[in-house]
């Protein structure tokens, strides 16, 4: 009996939504320690969201440890990283604010600002892709941040959603304090519904250049729609050039009827001339 009032517990509604927001409030709390040495930061929400997806992907039990694997794997490549956008955001966020209001009875030219904030765009656009990316990819240093940008580039709609997700926590963090629980797990699993297109988009044709023999099937089917169509067009096309000619046909018929016509016509009038004479 107990048994069975155990499992029956364990599958009950209730059990399950504890055990989701126990899952929430662990990986926030592990994102919040962990992002506490700012330099760890980005390696902290790529951690985050290698949880997210194993959880909701792969049907993963065991999300702290997912979290930590993934935590120590991307250490090394997570703290250059974090460090190179964060100086570089600070550098973009000073040249916009000298630019705009002046250092020390310093000012810039009114022409600059544009300049100042084009010279942030790297930054605004690559964040948003950089951890994930680093989540679920490998690369080098270089790689990771250059498909970062153009993946920001590719889907900008989805840039511009990742930032809010990230300025709306962050301001929900601040005012709300209790948040902390829940809007660190929130936010990431927002950026993953987000992200996860685009990337399954590239791992899609990823492995069409690496496996081209899978899609031979699909490649052959599409080739023969093509073909199809082709032929669909072409038998309209001669369907149009025969109605054309019919339509042709039928007004040199009535030319010749209205001819037919005329020259009766005149040779009444001059059969009622030489009567009159």
């Amino acid at each position: 009996m107990s048994e069975d009032f155990n499992e029956k517990i364990s599958k009950g509604k209730f059990y399950r939504l504890g055990d989701k927001l126990g899952d929430i409030m662990i990986l926030s709390l592990l994102w919040l320690i962990c992002s506490l040495p700012v330099i760890t930061m980005g390696t902290a929400s790529s951690a985050l969201y290698y949880a997210v997806h194993k959880r909701f992907y792969d049907r993963s039990e065991t999300p702290a440890r997912d979290f930590w694997r993934s935590f120590k794997q991307n250490l090394k490549q997570g703290i250059p990283l974090n460090i190179v956008l964060l100086l570089y955001g600070a550098v973009a966020s000073f040249n916009i604010y000298f630019a705009i209001a002046g250092w020390n009875g310093l000012t810039l030219p009114t022409w600059y600002a544009p300049i100042a904030g084009l010279l942030a765009l790297p930054f605004l656009c690559t964040v948003p892709y950089t951890f994930p990316y680093l989540a679920r990819f490998k690369g080098t240093f270089k790689n990771i941040l250059f498909h970062s940008f153009t993946f920001a580039t590719m889907y900008p709609k989805h840039t511009f959603l990742v930032w809010l997700y990230i300025l709306v926590s962050l301001a929900l963090m601040i005012v709300f304090f209790p948040s902390l629980l829940f809007m660190p797990f929130t936010c990431c699993y927002l950026c993953w519904r987000a992200l996860e297109k685009d990337f399954g988009y590239a791992l899609i044709l990823k492995d069409k250049r690496e496996h081209p023999e899978r899609y031979a099937e699909e490649n052959a089917a599409k080739s023969k729609d093509e073909d199809e169509l082709d032929e669909d067009e072409d038998e309209e096309d001669e369907e149009s050039d025969e109605s054309d000619e019919d339509d042709s046909d039928d007004d040199t018929e009535d030319d010749d009827e209205e001819s037919e016509e005329d020259s009766e016509i005149e040779d009444e009038e001059d059969e009622s001339d030489e009567e009159n004479t």
